[in-house]
């Protein structure tokens, strides 16, 4: 269930909507009502959900133990992206529930960032600058994994005609 919500949540349409199919597989609704009521909470499981980057940028700042902080500041950007992902990442999706789905999700949704593992990213590399003074430059990070994202469509749908070709090709033998 999770890769078909993956699929489902991947874009956002410009009109407001939430997201388009690529996915021939029909969403379960239950799972649809609550992401729905989920994304309207300021707070799931008592945990405060920020409403977007800079917010969460002021959580981290008051969660985040000094030293934890001055040792993450010292690593370099690329560093802190790769060794962090699966540890410091991972708290950041279960603290406020991006795969899930969360206010802080949509936000990133309405900026054209779809990919779970892109926003995650995006609040390390922002939250690694701001600790460093640095500017966050969200319109590059936005763009970077807007086109990074673009290709993975892409491929998909040039992935999804070949296999549609072949079955045709099947059927006529």
């Amino acid at each position: 269930m999770k890769y078909i919500f993956v699929f489902f949540t991947f874009f956002t349409t410009l009109s407001g909507g939430y997201s388009q199919v690529i996915t021939d597989i029909k969403p379960d609704t239950t799972t649809l009502k609550e992401f729905e009521q989920r994304i309207k909470l300021t707070r799931i499981d008592g945990k405060y959900i920020p409403k977007d980057l800079n917010d969460a940028m002021m959580e981290l700042n008051k969660i985040m133990e000094d030293g934890a902080k001055k040792k993450f500041a010292e690593m370099s950007e690329n560093d802190a992206r790769q060794k962090t992902h699966f540890s410091f990442g991972k708290y950041i999706n279960a603290r406020w529930y991006i795969q899930e789905g969360s206010r802080l999700t949509i936000w990133f949704q309405k900026n054209k960032i779809y990919d779970f593992d892109d926003m995650i990213d995006c609040i390390i590399v922002s939250y690694h600058r701001t600790l460093n003074n640095k500017p966050i430059e969200f319109e590059i990070l936005a763009d970077y994994y807007y086109k990074k994202q673009m290709e993975k469509v892409k491929k998909l749908v040039e992935d999804k005609k070949k296999r549609e070709v072949r079955v045709k090709l099947n059927e006529k033998e």
